[in-house]
């Protein structure tokens, strides 16, 4: 969601400062008041292509800088983290241009690459024009709209893998027929396989030698010093102790003198006990220097082994696999050929049976899609409007047998036609507003901003547009540039755009209406003056619209 936005030095704006909230935000003002030119910046910001002329006249740079919540935004969080940046309240966007052509994009303040600047809004801005030509019209999306509508996920993972096991073995096949390894090759392949066995490769074998040899080091290490603390205990301390424990045990007890006599005698015990396990751990590591040259010989293979045919045994193991596949693709060629067709038919027949259960739940379901979006088309005044969601076959893929399309007729009698082929500008955008209803949120899609898509339209089109903008709102932060009191009487904020002429030169400004100035600029748009019957209609009209 966009929260905050800052302009300074851009076409005819010299700087302002917004702040946005979430639900519908309407923008009014006179025709070339500069409406356009915020969603001009915005655009800019999310890295469309910014040339010098973009800058205020007479000045070096434009900046435009917004911050935006992007918690709701999946791809957008993966896309910073995977960056390196931590994903806060807030996150500051940030562009300059300067005059000599070159542009700066910032992240928090730091210079990053536009790809990556232009990746992480991707969700987060739809600018909607008369003739969108955004993912709805993208032929393409269709399928992953229907699926995302549908929410039939266990059913296309269930396809998707099945398409990547059968899609592997045909490209093995492919890689096989392609491959002209001669009897040279094979012979090589089977001394590698042979180098292989012979090893008698044990999985985990290498992490015990590994611990041994470290465990052996380690006693290597301490091995002197552990002699020195035996000859120590065993020539002098171990009888003085024993005599010294005697006596004291010989003393006549009484009762201060026993408590004494235990602690020693216990202690004595405790001190040769400890010894004795000190004689079994090094005891427990005794290797001979053969048993050492062996352990480190098997070790040293085994890494060469890995340096070769991969980095763990398991690598090395899979090597021999498949060196023993080319082996057979090349003195057994047909027989391995016939083998890996039968693989792939089976696999195809899985990833099929799977495939028409998807198609079958979409062919079923997708009435539901259609039905919603026609019940929007009615209340957008498109009576006659009929959306029909379109299947025809496709070769096998991640997504299945169909080809999804979204198709059209505004008319009565007329065929269905693809979207990006039908529809007048206005029929258009009202028929695009009614798609976006349904399609943003499942889109992830933050903001939407429509750019005077009601041009063109009154009456009770134009209340019809604003109301669904309002209930498009509920899920997405939604923006208007908009001439029609219908429309502005629904936004939940409404910013008026002016211009001022001084010394010459034309500069824009944006404030935030309360509700008297509102109504004042509503009854201004619908009638031409603010004058009391106007001022109690757009009161009336605003009133409504409110509820």
């Amino acid at each position: 969601m966009l929260k905050h936005l800052y302009i300074q030095n851009f076409i005819l704006i010299d700087e302002i400062n917004l702040d946005f909230e979430s639900g519908f935000s309407a923008f009014t003002g006179e025709t070339g008041a500069g409406k356009s030119i915020l969603i001009d910046a915005i655009s800019t910001l999310s890295l469309t292509r910014a040339s010098s002329t973009l800058i205020a006249k007479g000045k070096d740079r434009a900046i435009i800088e917004a911050t935006f919540d992007l918690h709701s935004d999946p791809h957008a969080c993966k896309a910073m983290e995977e960056s390196g940046f931590d994903v806060n309240d807030e996150t500051t966007f940030t562009r300059e241009i300067h005059a000599n052509g070159k542009s700066v994009a910032r992240i928090d303040h730091r210079v990053v690459t536009s790809s990556l600047m232009k990746d992480i809004l991707l969700n987060q801005i739809d600018i909607h024009g008369q003739r969108d030509t955004a993912y709805l019209l993208n032929t393409g999306r269709h399928i992953h709209l229907l699926d995302e509508y549908l929410k039939d996920d266990d059913l296309l993972n269930n396809v998707k893998d099945a398409y990547m096991t059968y899609d592997a073995l045909r490209k093995e096949k492919q890689k096989a027929e392609q491959e002209t390894y001669n009897e040279n090759d094979a012979e090589f392949f089977m001394y590698q396989i042979k180098e292989i066995e012979d090893a008698k490769l044990k999985i985990g074998e290498d992490e015990e030698l590994e611990k041994n040899e470290k465990q052996y080091k380690l006693i290597k290490d301490s091995l002197d010093k552990l002699n020195s603390i035996f000859t120590l205990y065993d020539d002098h301390l171990s009888s003085d102790l024993y005599d010294f424990n005697k006596q004291i045990s010989s003393l006549k007890t009484d009762a201060s003198l026993e408590a004494i006599q235990t602690t020693v005698n216990d202690s004595y015990y405790a001190i040769d006990d400890a010894m004795q396990q000190l004689h079994s751990y090094l005891d427990g590591m005794d290797m001979s220097e053969e048993d050492i040259n062996t352990m480190e010989e098997r070790l040293f293979e085994i890494q060469r082994l890995k340096r070769k045919y991969g980095r763990t045994i398991q690598d090395i193991l899979d090597k021999k696999e498949e060196l023993q596949n080319q082996v057979d693709s090349i003195t057994h060629r047909q027989e391995y050929l016939d083998a890996l067709n039968a693989k792939i038919q089976k696999a195809y027949d899985v990833y099929h049976l799977h495939a028409c259960k998807l198609s079958a739940f979409r062919k079923k379901e997708s009435h539901r899609l259609d039905e919603e979006i026609q019940s929007h088309l009615n209340d957008l005044m498109l009576p006659n409007a009929r959306f029909v969601t379109s299947f025809t076959d496709s070769e096998p893929s991640l997504y299945g047998d169909d080809h999804v399309e979204f198709l059209i007729s505004m008319n009565q009698g007329e065929d269905p036609k693809p979207l990006a082929k039908t529809a007048s500008g206005g029929e258009l955008s009202r028929l695009m507003l009614g798609l976006k209803i349904i399609f943003t949120h499942l889109q992830g899609i933050s903001t939407v901003i429509f750019d005077e898509i009601d041009t063109g339209v009154s009456g009770p089109v134009a209340s019809s547009i604003g109301k669904k903008m309002k209930l498009l709102s509920k899920s997405t932060q939604v923006f208007s540039v908009t001439h029609l009191a219908q429309v502005a009487s629904c936004a939940d904020q409404n910013y008026f755009v002016s211009k001022t002429d001084t010394d010459g030169a034309t500069h824009s400004s944006v404030k935030r209406l309360n509700k008297k100035e509102t109504i004042e600029q509503l009854a201004l748009i619908a009638s031409g003056e603010v004058t009391k019957a106007s001022l109690k209609a757009a009161s009336e009209l605003y009133q409504r619209n409110q509820q």
